[in-house]
């Protein structure tokens, strides 16, 4: 008993080594780790930004994906701005989720900058974005320039930052690892480099 119990642990173990071939190097380490902000076991966040076109690619990809977590892991898009020139699409986000109306503005303007190729980068001209899809001006206006909505824009920037974000999209796992398409291949890969290292959290062990 104890051979075939040997025989099926080499076995596990050679499966496993096969099953991420070509997957060496595919997340990078975070130390120290960083905290996560979620009640659940597991935190994963996508480091986006709307003007992207590698970030619109993936999202229906995200979405689908989010469908199939388990119950202990916590997902988030963080719109960090990477580069200055991107905060306008952050205050956004957190202005249109404070106002419970982010599901309603997400896809639409992802959609409305790469596949009707609109300009939709000012305050302004995101705000009228709001209004045109039925969002009350005012209180856009009012959620963008509140305490809460900058004080989550400076935290996602903060976020970035320790995660050591120099483009997007990225995605975070539990404070710890960082992947993205250029260290997995693909945004596919990326997903089940992700998948991974959720398991690996859940199970408490190396990802290794």
């Amino acid at each position: 008993m104890r051979r075939i119990a040997s025989i099926l642990a080499a076995l596990t173990l050679l499966l496993s080594q096969t099953a991420w071939a070509g997957f060496d190097d595919a997340w990078d380490t975070i130390e120290p780790a960083i905290p996560t902000d979620s009640k659940a076991k597991v935190e994963v966040v996508e480091f986006f930004w709307y003007g992207c076109p590698h970030c619109y690619s993936l999202d229906p990809v995200i979405e689908n994906w989010k469908k199939t977590l388990p119950k202990d892991v916590a997902f988030r898009h963080v719109p960090a701005a990477v580069n200055p020139s991107w905060l306008p699409h952050s205050y956004f986000f957190y202005a249109a989720e404070l106002l419970g109306v982010i599901d309603k503005l997400h896809e639409p303007l992802f959609d409305a900058l790469h596949k009707e190729k609109r300009r939709i980068y000012s305050k302004e001209a995101l705000i009228s974005f709001a209004v045109e899809n039925g969002v009350d001006e005012a209180k856009m206006r009012k959620a963008w320039r509140s305490f809460a909505v900058n004080t989550k824009v400076q935290r996602a920037n903060k976020l970035a930052k320790h995660y050591r974000i120099n483009g997007v999209p990225n995605i975070g796992v539990n404070g710890k690892y960082l992947t993205n398409g250029q260290l997995a291949g693909t945004n596919q890969k990326m997903m089940r480099v992700v998948d991974h290292l959720i398991q690996a959290e859940l199970k408490g062990v190396d990802p290794d």
